[in-house]
């Protein structure tokens, strides 16, 4: 098959569309990914072809992360994107032409658009719940009541709104019916949209009711192949060396004023306990690194987060779905700091499979110092190393890529 991927968003959003790419390229698929610039690097590194779109990463990143501060916000900042990049839709049509089947993220997801248009079947890519269940929400801790089926009922037509406002002129400029409230995402035609989840089930469990289109298949990543050449510094290796296991604190390039206090408070919390501790805090001033005890060591640049997890004793992150699973993969104790999206999801999830801490909160009521030394005191204390442990052995059995690929050539090949 001819496939065209399209991943839109950060490089959380964009790396597993690209790595299911490569196992689909490794099957005997033809593949490209359709992309912005800031992931051209990516997309080469990984062997698949790539075809431009426009747009900016950082402002994506600030527009629909660390600008989401309400409801409205993530609306408000999907808006800007649309108003950025008013060529999308005819890249999206150049970049679909001639493909068997279309695989689209969230925010690619006006590439349904023109697969309509040429009659191309295609996938949709979520990474936290989106279908509407009783079992869990995004938007609510709650389990198994009405009121969580009930969260999502905003979720369709948001983004039937969006496409009301942005996608219209390009429809009827090539004789496709107007979009309405009433129009629906997960259909084409008659025939239901195949929808996957790339996470583990152990994570968010499928629900009977959802129907067989609709597949949570485990994480889509690499971590053995991406590690495999990898050689660390002699500072890493020396510190990881020496004493016992540290504890991993990254959180990633998100430069919100609440992370840089985040960061401020964990070190704080490290020396407090007098914990080891590895850190990535590109937002801490070199005075505030140099000023640090020997127990704490600062990295930057990449590391592959597949090899460090599996030398350290515990992870403290923001709760994205790829390094989410590569923590609990690794089996070890995790401790999320959320501040949007699906980090609130994944950070309650780990908590309550018992692999980890309460989830501290940094957006709308930022945690104490109090709150942070306290769940990094209970990450050190090894009360969730056995689950962590077990559930990692179980994790190590599931290959993501491979089971949707799979489904792929069984639905289309």
């Amino acid at each position: 098959m001819k496939i065209t991927a399209v991943g839109i968003g950060t490089r959380g959003d964009v790396q597993p569309i690209a790595e299911l790419c490569k196992e689909l390229q490794r099957r005997g698929h033809e593949c490209r990914l359709a992309t912005l610039e800031g992931f051209h690097e990516l997309a080469d590194g990984l062997g698949v072809p790539y075809f431009h779109l426009d747009g900016s990463a950082d402002n994506l990143m600030r527009y629909l992360v660390l600008d989401n501060r309400g409801d409205l916000d993530f609306f408000r900042g999907a808006m800007k994107l649309c108003r950025e990049t008013p060529r999308l839709m005819d890249q999206l049509d150049e970049a679909v032409a001639g493909a068997d089947l279309v695989i689209y993220n969230f925010l690619g997801g006006f590439a349904y658009h023109p697969c309509e248009l040429r009659g191309i079947p295609c996938v949709r890519v979520f990474y936290s719940p989106f279908d509407a269940t009783t079992k869990y929400s995004l938007y609510t801790p709650e389990h198994d009541s009405q009121k969580v089926f009930d969260s999502y009922r905003m979720e369709e037509p948001g983004m039937n709104l969006l496409t009301i406002l942005n996608a219209n002129r390009w429809r009827k400029a090539h004789g496709l019916a107007k979009w309405t409230m009433r129009s629906d995402y997960r259909y084409q035609g008659d025939v239901p949209v195949q929808t996957f989840y790339p996470v583990s089930p152990r994570l968010m469990e499928p629900d009977p009711a959802w129907g067989d289109h609709i597949h949570v298949c485990g994480w889509w990543f690499h971590p053995e192949e991406d590690e495999r050449d990898y050689v660390p510094d002699e500072g890493l290796a020396a510190f990881l060396a020496q004493g016992d296991a540290p504890i991993f604190a990254g959180f990633g390039k998100m430069a919100a004023k609440e992370y840089e206090q985040l960061q401020r408070m964990t070190l704080a919390a490290f020396e407090e306990l007098g914990v080891r501790a590895v850190m990535q805090a590109p937002l801490l001033s070199d005075e505030e690194r140099a000023a640090a005890s020997g127990r704490i060591l600062f990295v930057q640049g990449t590391v592959p987060y597949g090899w460090l997890f599996r030398h350290v004793k515990a992870v403290v992150h923001h709760g994205g779905n790829s390094t989410n699973g590569l923590g609990l993969r690794a089996g070890r104790p995790t401790l999320v700091a959320a501040l949007a999206l699906d980090q609130h999801y994944y950070g309650r999830t780990v908590h309550e499979l018992g692999v980890g801490p309460e989830p501290l909160y940094v957006c709308k009521k930022m945690c104490s110092q109090a709150q942070v030394t306290s769940a990094i005191a209970e990450l050190a204390d090894g009360r969730y190393q056995d689950a962590a442990a077990e559930l990692g052995q179980r994790l190590l059995k599931e290959d993501g890529c491979a089971t949707a690929a799979q489904i792929i050539e069984r639905r289309f090949g």
